[in-house]
């Protein structure tokens, strides 16, 4: 299962975020840094800022910042900001094959997928930072 451009890219746009906690981070920064493509950039930021996970200001010194401490903000909140369903692990319930609750395989579905959302949350982003620094 590979992870799409839209959590990855927020993912990084969030941790230079966190790299700044006291000054707003301009979205040119965040793309001339991470070398991302400002459209799509700008578009994941409205999304984290849509979810909570982060707040804007205008004018010279603008820019993002975190709405939460970096230890507060998941991946899994990131990967639900960016409506990015690659990821998840789900019953295909409903779908042209599905054998609706006549499938015994739905219990196995949900419970990996409730499995792997707990997965998700347990890494912040000060976590995931932390073990960037580490690696570095």
């Amino acid at each position: 299962m590979a992870v799409s451009t839209k959590t990855e890219y927020a993912l990084r746009a969030l941790l230079k975020i966190a790299e700044e906690p006291e000054a707003a981070v301009s979205a040119q920064t965040i793309c001339d840094q991470q070398q991302l493509p400002k459209k799509y950039i700008e578009h994941l930021l409205s999304s984290l800022k849509n979810a909570g996970l982060i707040v804007s200001s205008a004018g010279l010194k603008g820019g993002y910042i975190l709405a939460k401490s970096a230890a507060e903000i998941t991946l899994y909140d990131i990967i639900k900001a960016v409506d990015d369903h690659r990821l998840e692990l789900d019953c295909n319930m409903g779908s042209k094959y599905c054998r609706g609750e006549d499938c015994n395989l739905k219990p196995i579905f949900i419970e990996i997928g409730e499995k792997q959302r707990e997965l998700f949350r347990s890494y912040s982003l000060a976590k995931i930072a932390e073990k960037i620094r580490e690696e570095d």
